[in-house]
């Protein structure tokens, strides 16, 4: 078995090293004895959604989230159909704010892909730091770091609850959007090396729907690192 996986707009949403999120979900797949081939898509490219199995977009600079708005809006009819599907999206930093209703930076309100009940605004100041979070499916917390400069209003579907950092919003005490197999966060880091459970959960996941087994093992590096960081930075 092959999965294939589109890491979409890599030029443009390259910011903090997030291409490493490929690099934990390749792994994660290794140790499960199934190849992956990896493609590399942007601007100019024909993308077949029906093709893959996985769809990751990255953060990126503000002038580059909306040059990936202006393209990916061709796209919405397909991405809808592959999430309906059940294919998995990942998103990490300003890029799931695509997938909302509006964007709003430099007072212009810009239209989203509106598949999701979600919007969001430019900030007033950059929001930086470390943050822990709760996920419902997992036991063991999910960390990572945010540098953004926005914020996002969303009302349910929410991906993970705030331990210690910043959720979405001011008044939030959630962070992420949510619903099939779609993970939309701030959370960098990348969030897919720093939190190999959650990579794991992903690829079992991913296997199961596809009627095979998952076999865990949690004597990797990734692991090992991920204990380590929680011993010396106790929550």
């Amino acid at each position: 078995m092959k999965v294939k996986i589109a890491h979409l707009y890599y030029d443009l949403m390259n910011y903090y090293g997030e291409q490493g999120n490929i690099i934990a979900l390749k792994e994660s797949l290794k140790n499960q004895n199934i190849e992956t081939e990896i493609d590399l898509l942007s601007i100019g490219d024909d993308i077949n959604f029906k093709d893959y199995d996985i769809f990751y977009i990255g953060t990126g600079s503000k002038e580059s989230l909306l040059l990936t708005l202006e393209d990916i809006k061709k796209y919405t009819k397909d991405i809808k159909s592959a999430i309906k599907d059940g294919k998995v999206f990942i998103s990490t930093g300003n890029s799931h704010e695509l997938f909302g209703k509006s964007l709003t930076y430099n007072n212009t309100e810009y239209d989203g892909l509106n598949l999701f009940p979600y919007y969001s605004r430019e900030a007033n100041e950059r929001i930086t730091g470390e943050c822990t979070m709760h996920y419902d499916n997992l036991e063991d917390n999910i960390i990572g770091f945010q540098n953004r400069a926005s914020l996002i209003q969303i009302d349910n579907n929410h991906l993970f609850t705030l331990i210690k950092g910043d959720a979405d919003n001011k008044k939030s005490t959630y962070e992420g959007y949510t619903e099939n197999n779609f993970y939309g966060t701030y959370l960098i880091g990348p969030l897919l090396i720093r939190n190999p459970h959650l990579t794991d959960y992903i690829v079992k996941k991913l296997l199961e729907e596809k009627g095979m087994k998952f076999h865990e093992d949690k004597d990797t590096p990734l692991y090992r690192a991920y204990l380590e960081y929680n011993k010396n930075f106790p929550n």
